[in-house]
């Protein structure tokens, strides 16, 4: 049995004989386990408890619908929230990834891959407490601000936040996908006056269109149906801090106008609520859209653009600045568990691809490189392009055990190709490779492999 000890669940489910079953199960494993049937049990016990992981049953009463672990997913974050339910339909499942979700598990459950899923998300709990903790231990006097480069566009990005930052002027931050566009929304915030307050962050391509509205500005009991108390929203949430928009050019119309009301007066109304509210909040904004295109396209307001472009800063993509490559790979793989290296060859490797995907395309290809490694030392050449699906230089006629070494690449690449095909899906991958589940697993235990 590992001795995890200090790792704590927090098992969400209305019937208590699967309270009782799958939380002794999980504690058979070694966790610590908590257990709540109703969402009022959930808040309070979130508020008063560090958990590492959430394993939440949608259908609540009173309603016992969907709609009732749903509403709980945004109050929940940053801790991994796995969601069980019996209602296995892809539009749910997308609804509450989309929602902050970070797995998804219908019931009845199969313990062999409730298992795998649980290790992954502590896993993932893990190295998000440590890379708080690295960033906590940072020097004071530590100029990079959490935008790691040594090219132009960083420093002058650096110096522009340094300027801005004790401002409260609003921002909008533009630049590719994956290129580190919250990051600099953080740094904004952490150089800044409001460091002690709240950041909050509302991914807005990734709310539904229909529950917008409730989530920035929180609705009260019996405002609609569903609503069985009163809920405060993410605007009231960030007060005294940082609102992030991120992605705001997906905002949908409708809500465009009513956060435009709320910028112009710094007050709104919850919905169902008569009483208005007034917060402090300061807004940065980002997309990867041109919003001066989408104003002559009338899909985005004009006056909502310029309430908030306010001073614009631009990340830019890592093709324009591979001179930076190398000191963020770097810093990825010394954050890995355990903590890697990455070879001379690799590091030339690394400068020399193209990254269309940017920071994010990075971040991933190491993440998965250095699970390739296992407990070596040292990420080669042939873990990265086995980890961004490309083939590194062909092995030599003369390799000893030429034909296993490219069987075992070959397996490799095509259960990491099924897995990213399924999300991660055990289940499915392995359906889709014409093996068993748990044949699956144990191939990529053998290949070192999470």
């Amino acid at each position: 049995m590992n001795n995890i000890n200090t790792q704590t669940i927090l098992l969400v489910d209305d019937e208590p004989a699967f309270q009782r079953l799958c939380g002794n199960w999980l504690a058979s494993l070694g966790y610590i386990v908590k257990l709540a049937a109703t969402a009022e049990q959930v808040e309070e016990l979130v508020a008063s408890n560090d958990f590492d992981l959430v394993l939440l049953d949608l259908a609540l009463p009173p309603s016992f619908t969907p709609d009732e672990g749903l509403a709980l997913l945004p109050g929940l974050a940053p801790v991994p929230v796995v969601v069980m339910t019996g209602h296995a339909d892809r539009e749910l499942a997308l609804r509450a990834i989309a929602l902050g979700a970070w797995d998804f598990l219908p019931k009845p459950l199969d313990p062999d891959i409730l298992r795998v899923v649980v290790e992954r998300a502590m896993s993932k709990r893990r190295l998000e407490k440590e890379l708080a903790e690295w960033r906590n231990r940072a020097a004071p006097d530590d100029n990079t601000m959490g935008l790691l480069g040594i090219s132009n566009e960083l420093s002058e990005l650096r110096s522009l936040v340094r300027r801005i930052a004790p401002t409260d002027v609003p921002v909008m931050i533009t630049g590719p996908s994956g290129t580190g566009k919250e990051l600099v929304a953080r740094a904004l915030h952490a150089h800044g006056k409001r460091a002690s307050k709240p950041f909050i962050a509302v991914h807005c391509g990734a709310i539904p269109a229909e529950l917008f509205e409730s989530e920035l500005f929180g609705h009260c009991k019996g405002s609609f149906t569903g609503a069985d108390r009163d809920r405060k929203g993410l605007i009231a949430a960030a007060d005294g801090g940082t609102l992030f928009l991120d992605e705001v050019g997906e905002m949908p119309l409708a809500m465009q106008v009513k956060l435009l009301r709320f910028l112009q007066s710094g007050s709104f109304f919850a919905i169902g609520a008569r009483a208005e509210l007034s917060v402090d909040v300061r807004i940065v904004a980002a997309t990867n859209r041109d919003l001066a295109v989408m104003v002559e396209e009338k899909s985005f307001r004009d006056d909502l653009y310029y309430r908030l472009k306010g001073i614009q800063m631009r990340t830019t993509s890592l093709a324009d600045r591979a001179e930076d490559i190398a000191l963020i790979a770097q810093s990825i793989a010394a954050r890995a568990k355990p903590a890697k290296r990455l070879t001379p060859a690799a590091l030339e490797w690394l400068s020399s691809h193209p990254w269309p995907g940017n920071v994010r395309e990075l971040q991933h290809c190491l993440q998965t490189a250095s699970a390739l490694a296992g407990d070596l030392p040292d990420i080669a050449v042939d873990d990265l392009a086995l980890a961004c699906g490309e083939v590194a230089d062909p092995p030599t006629a003369t390799a000893s055990g030429l034909l296993e070494e490219q069987v075992a690449t070959l397996e490799k690449r095509l259960i990491l190709a099924a897995l990213d095909d399924n999300k991660h899906n055990h289940t499915h991958a392995a359906k889709q490779l014409g093996i068993s589940r748990v044949g699956l697993l144990n191939k990529m235990r053998r290949y070192g492999m999470r």
